[in-house]
């Protein structure tokens, strides 16, 4: 199976700050705009189950970080996995504001540069 049949997961940090609730925006509009392209989206702060259990061999799995704290690579690591693509927001652009909210252009950049990742 090439990379372009795989579905593809999406496991974003979700963390508390502007970067991580900004992965998780990006994440839920993607699945919803683009249910084709993105199969299943985890927010790494509301899994159900283990990680290990989450992740399968089966998907694309793109990892995406909101800062260079890197804390959903941290724990795709500790899992022994790798990601197929590997995005930190904050390389890509993105100005880490604390707590402020959310920004629809911000949220608009990251699903792009996670697009063209996924489609290499």
């Amino acid at each position: 199976m090439s990379d372009d049949e795989r579905p593809v997961l999406l496991l974003t940090c979700s963390g508390i700050s502007h970067t991580g609730q900004l992965t998780t925006s990006a994440g839920t509009t993607l699945r919803c705009r683009c249910p084709v392209l993105i199969s299943r989206h985890i927010q790494l702060t509301a899994l159900k189950r283990p990680l290990e259990q989450e992740v399968s061999e089966d998907e694309y799995l793109v990892v995406v970080d909101g800062c260079g704290e890197c804390c959903a690579k941290k724990r795709i690591d500790a899992i022994g996995k790798n990601p197929d693509s590997y995005i930190i927001a904050t390389q890509e652009g993105i100005v880490k504001r604390g707590t402020e909210e959310v920004r629809y252009d911000e949220i608009d950049t990251l699903s792009q540069v996670i697009i063209r990742k996924i489609r290499g």
